[in-house]
Parts: C-alpha cells; sequence; structure tokens
C-alpha cells in the first residue's frame, strides 16, 4: 500500500518524467506526492560565487525563486490528476533532503530521473545524485528515463532471495492497482531450478489475482534481463537489492548494471528501514 511518494525536482526532462511516473503511480492509490527541491548549500556557499563576486544572498533568493516555480508547475500537474501535493524547498544536499523526507513522511517509494540538469556531460554513466540516492536511501527508487512513456507492463527478475520476494510482492501489488501487466524473468543455468522460481513467482502473483508471464533463461543475468525487455519502452523493469553492511552498501554488479544499461525506467527495490 502506498501512501507517500517522494519525487526530487531540478527541472531536467528527467525529473519532469519521473513526475509523470509518480503521478501515474499515485493515482490509483490516492497517494500523496511529496515535491522535493533542494538549494545546494556547497553552490551557494562555494568558491565559485566568491571568485564571480556573486552575493549568497542573491544566490540564494535567486535558486529559491526558481525552485518555487518549478514546484508550483508540479503542483498544477498533480492538482490537473487529482492527486494530493506537497512541497517541499530546503537548502540541502538532494540525498539528505530525500532521505529526511522519506523519514519524515514514511515514504514507501522515492521516483527520480536517472540523470539530472548535468545529464549531457554524464555521457552513459547514471547520475551521481541518483546513484548515490539508490545506494544511501532504504526505500524503493524507481529511475526514470528522459522521454516519458506509460508504463504498462513490469518485468521484475526474481532469484529466490528474501529481498527479492520481497520486491516481487512489491511489484505485485502495483500490477494489481496500476492494471499493469507482469512477467517475471529468473535466469539460472539450471533448468530445475528456474522452473521451482517461476512456480514460486506465480504462486505469489496468484495471491494478487494476478496472471503473469514466466520467463526462464540461462547465461548472464544482465545480459538475459536486459534482452527479455528490449524493444519495449511501456516497460518498468524490477529488480531487488541487498542493504546489509557486509556488502558496504554495494548494490551487487547485476542490479548495478541493469540500471545502468536497460533504456527502459528501471525500479530498484531496497526494503524500507
Amino acid at each position: 500500500m502506498l501512501k507517500n511518494v517522494i519525487v526530487p525536482l531540478d527541472g531536467s526532462e528527467y525529473s519532469w518524467s519521473a513526475v509523470q511516473h509518480a503521478i501515474q503511480i499515485a493515482c490509483p492509490y490516492r497517494a500523496t506526492i511529496h515535491g522535493l527541491y533542494a538549494i545546494d548549500a556547497k553552490v551557494i556557499q562555494g568558491d565559485l560565487l566568491d571568485d564571480l563576486k556573486v552575493d549568497p544572498e542573491v544566490a540564494k533568493a535567486l535558486y529559491t525563486d526558481k525552485g518555487r516555480k518549478l514546484l508550483k508547475d508540479f503542483s498544477e500537474k498533480c492538482k490537473g490528476a487529482g492527486v494530493v501535493f506537497q512541497p517541499v524547498i530546503d537548502m540541502s544536499a538532494i540525498p539528505d533532503l530525500v532521505r529526511k523526507t522519506a523519514t519524515k513522511v514514511d515514504a514507501e517509494l522515492i521516483v527520480m530521473g536517472k540523470k539530472g540538469v548535468n545529464a549531457q556531460w554524464t555521457g552513459p554513466l547514471l547520475g551521481s545524485t541518483a546513484e548515490s540516492l539508490v545506494r544511501r536511501v532504504k526505500r524503493p527508487v524507481l529511475l526514470a528515463q528522459e522521454k516519458y512513456t506509460p508504463i504498462k507492463k513490469v518485468c521484475v527478475a526474481y532469484d529466490g532471495e528474501i529481498v527479492s520476494i520481497r520486491a516481487l510482492r512489491f511489484v505485485a501489488d502495483l500490477c494489481e492497482r496500476c492494471k499493469w501487466e507482469m512477467s517475471v524473468i529468473s535466469v539460472h543455468d539450471s533448468e530445475e531450478r528456474r522452473r521451482k522460481l517461476l512456480r514460486e513467482a506465480e504462486e505469489m502473483a496468484e495471491l494478487h489475482q494476478l496472471k503473469i508471464i514466466t520467463i526462464g533463461r540461462s547465461g548472464d543475468a544482465t545480459e538475459q534481463i536486459i534482452d527479455a525487455v528490449s524493444g519495449d519502452p511501456n516497460i518498468l523493469v524490477a529488480i531487488g537489492a541487498y542493504s546489509s553492511r557486509l556488502r558496504r552498501l554495494i548494490l551487487g554488479s547485476v542490479p548495478e548494471e541493469v540500471m545502468r544499461q536497460a533504456a527502459q525506467p528501471v525500479l530498484i527495490y531496497r526494503p524500507p528501514s
């Protein structure tokens, strides 16, 4: 059950795409969207403005005005869709503001762009803010592509581990509420193991009265997941990621590579704290 969704906004096309995804998901849940705009203190108080002889208070006022305008536009989109909206603007780094707000409102989902306003300089890499959030915030994070296309299907990777089971449940609930098609892919070299995993997924889906498409593959997990969803812009790729201290908050090669390589939006499921 989703009650609160967080969307950090920076004015980039990626972040507006995230806005559209958040509204699409919030509507059937009647969830509240919390729109965040962070004024980075490092920019306001940094050496660059000092070198340019720019008054920090003037710069702060300019960024504040920009944030208010963006959040107003965001609010109008939510109003048009009948979604409750709460604006948040603060002088803080984006990851810190997201974490603080997520804890305050007990948010169940964060939706943000894969990249931000500096996308043209990141090339094929994931944006630094998105990567930091996925690693540091113990919440499911949906990473949006630059061009918004409505989600109609979800393909979730399932390997039978605890976090994968929880990701499967989370996705099944999304599909039930949002009326999306659901497919499950299990990649394992043992055919017996693949069948067992896919039977588990079917049983889980039945609890949500869903009929799913099952995909069994062998070989490299990342390659098979990417291949299974290739050519479909309306599909959301979902995968669970670990969060134990022993892994030092490293997601693991498969989730990390999937979120970087997929041409579609990606949901990285991390269990809430």
